[in-house]
């Protein structure tokens, strides 16, 4: 069914956040070692590319390639809509990349939760879209979430060493 699809895909994207999330604190440190501190546009670069990569062998794989390229030389109006939503990607790419380069996992993670929470309530208050009880309820554990660890943060920088 398609809630069994979605909770499958919501594991897989949770299960990937921590692989990249360990990955990338790795990678940090190695570089460091390294003498050498990583930017936030070499993360971009490195990822969009190796994501590229991915998607294209997929798509030849699944036989889409073409008929994707075949679609759009078709519907040359889509061609606009791809190039505004890849520079809206590219500019939210790069507050996540500054972060990643800039700070640890943890404070992405506080970020881009954050930005899901309020992207959500927009939509609820500005757009008129209803939430139930349960999603209400979700809403409110990832407010708490995100107040327990700014309280556990708080309480870490106010104890003496």
């Amino acid at each position: 069914s398609n809630s069994s699809l979605g909770i499958a895909f919501i594991v897989l994207s949770l299960v990937l956040d921590g692989v990249t999330a360990g990955f990338q604190k790795r990678l940090k440190a190695e570089t460091a070692k390294a003498g050498v501190k990583p930017k936030p546009y070499d993360f971009m670069f490195w990822t969009n590319l190796f994501m590229c990569l991915t998607a294209t062998a997929i798509a030849l794989g699944l036989g889409e390639f073409t008929s994707g390229l075949a679609y759009c030389a078709a519907n040359a109006e889509i061609l606009s809509k791809i190039v505004k939503f890849s520079l809206c990607s590219a500019v939210g790419q790069s507050f996540i990349f500054y972060t990643i380069a800039n700070f640890d996992p943890l404070v992405l993670s506080t970020v881009t939760t954050t930005r899901k929470i309020f992207s959500v309530l927009l939509s609820i208050f500005l757009k008129g879209h209803s939430l139930s009880a349960t999603g209400w309820s979700g809403i409110a554990m990832a407010c708490g979430g995100i107040l327990s660890e700014m309280q556990a943060k708080r309480a870490g920088k106010s104890k003496p060493h």
